[in-house]
């Protein structure tokens, strides 16, 4: 009877485990620290994974507390590259992490916790932007010559990729990531080779005719070089990248790859190669009819699903933009600290310039709308706004040290998203009933966005 009973009980219990449900996957991670020379009270995390993958741009708002702490948690789905500011973060599902942030450079950041090793890894990532392995100062301030430069890189790109590859807490999948981007970044460093002439060119020891030539004198030594390290591009993962990005016009090239004998971009590559420059064209130009058409023509070549999406979504976001369509409104920061909102100057024209004291051309624009709002100063049907991007404190600091000229008002770049903000300079022009006119105005250099002006003020 006994031996009955502990059967039935053995045979309970086995059923039991047997219809037990599996422990769920941690999707959350956990992000909390600090971050130093910052000075707003929300902190922007971006999705860099799908930004420049499918072109979806995702943005998620940490907020601070005392400028400074933050303590965030979000569920993900798979591994993804994140980016605050200038920091990279490569995150996954179950990641918690405790993160020292400085705006000044991401090289100053550090991380401890869960999935910290990849993250104390990226802090070392250099800028393609700046030329990649040019930023080691303790390399390249050596060369001399060209043919310095393809030795002297290699140690840099052997020392990455040993740090790389002593790494035991990360993924086979993000050492293969991060192993491209050294590739990508030793052969963004051999096409940047203005950085080697540039400080004679400055100093008016060689021309820029003659630096353009030793510049390509230079490629033609180097091009043997890179080919070793383009062995295997043709793959959409590296899009993530964004070294890979800064070479990909190069690889879209015939004669680029004839001469390295490397092979033709994929089918998927090169649809993308078009539904970027198909963006560009949206982000930097607006949309027209002309724009439109365009974009019908091109997109017939595209196959792929998503990017196909892609366009025909912005296609509708970037027409809500145009001339005729009521204009979303904004909140404004003034110099006092109080705010005052866009559609507080409706019944006037708006005429807003779009712009940042790190901006060189935007600087460069400053005088001409300057001298506009003075002349339309009296006129009571006009409100010459110019908008600084900038952060608070800096733009407040700027008018310290400068003459306070017209209607100066702060906004958060992130509150612009739909006006499709891709670049500055940037001017708006919006008519009495608070109508677009165009927001992608002329610039006031060309004397073109002084006609846009008069023409409003004409209905």
């Amino acid at each position: 009877m006994k031996k009955n009973i502990f059967a039935l009980l053995g045979i309970v219990m086995l059923l039991s485990s047997c219809s037990e449900t599996p422990e769920k996957e941690n999707k959350t991670v956990i992000l909390k620290g600090s971050i130093v020379n910052y000075d707003q009270d929300t902190l922007y995390m971006n999705n860099v994974s799908s930004e420049l993958m499918v072109f979806q741009e995702e943005i998620q708002a940490i907020e601070l507390t005392g400028k400074t702490n933050f303590d965030y948690r979000f569920d993900l789905e798979k591994p993804t590259y994140f980016n605050i500011g200038r920091t990279f973060l490569y995150l996954s599902p179950g990641d918690s992490l405790v993160a020292k942030l400085d705006t000044r450079d991401r090289s100053f950041g550090s991380f401890t916790g869960k999935g910290a090793e990849a993250n104390n890894y990226l802090t070392k990532t250099p800028y393609p932007k700046g030329g990649s392995f040019w930023g080691e100062r303790e390399f390249s301030s050596k060369f001399k010559t060209y043919q310095d430069v393809p030795v002297g890189f290699q140690k840099v790109a052997d020392a990455r990729l040993a740090k790389l590859n002593n790494l035991t807490q990360v993924s086979e999948a993000f050492k293969e990531l991060e192993t491209a981007r050294v590739k990508f970044d030793y052969v963004n460093s051999l096409e940047n080779l203005f950085y080697l002439y540039y400080p004679k060119f400055r100093e008016g020891k060689m021309t820029q005719e003659e630096m353009e030539l030793k510049i390509e004198e230079a490629n033609k030594y180097l091009t043997p070089y890179k080919k070793p390290f383009l062995d295997n591009f043709n793959d959409t993962k590296y899009l993530q990248l964004e070294v890979f990005q800064s070479l990909l016009y190069s690889l879209n090239k015939d004669e680029y790859r004839k001469d390295l004998d490397l092979p033709m971009l994929s089918e998927k590559l090169q649809e993308y190669f078009l539904t970027s420059n198909l963006v560009n064209e949206l982000k930097y130009n607006g949309y027209s009819n002309q724009v439109g058409e365009k974009l019908n023509k091109e997109a017939q070549k595209i196959k792929d699903p998503t990017y196909s999406a892609v366009l025909k979504d912005l296609q509708k976001e970037y027409q809500s933009i145009t001339k005729g369509n009521t204009a979303s409104d904004l909140t404004f920061t003034k110099l006092d600290g109080s705010t005052i909102k866009l559609s507080d100057y409706k019944g006037k024209v708006i005429v807003l310039d779009l712009w940042a004291t790190w901006c060189g051309p935007c600087m460069n624009e400053k005088p001409y709308f300057e001298a506009l709002e003075k002349k339309y100063h009296a006129n009571e049907d006009v409100e010459m706004i110019s908008l600084s991007i900038d952060t608070e404190e800096k733009w407040k600091s700027y008018f310290k040290k400068h003459d306070l000229a017209g209607n100066q008002l702060q906004i958060n770049r992130s509150q612009l998203s739909n006006y499709k903000v891709a670049a500055i300079p940037r001017f708006f022009v919006i008519d009495k009933n608070f109508k677009i006119v165009d927001v992608y105005a002329p610039l006031p250099s060309s004397g073109d966005l002084e006609v846009l002006i008069n023409k409003t003020l004409e209905k």
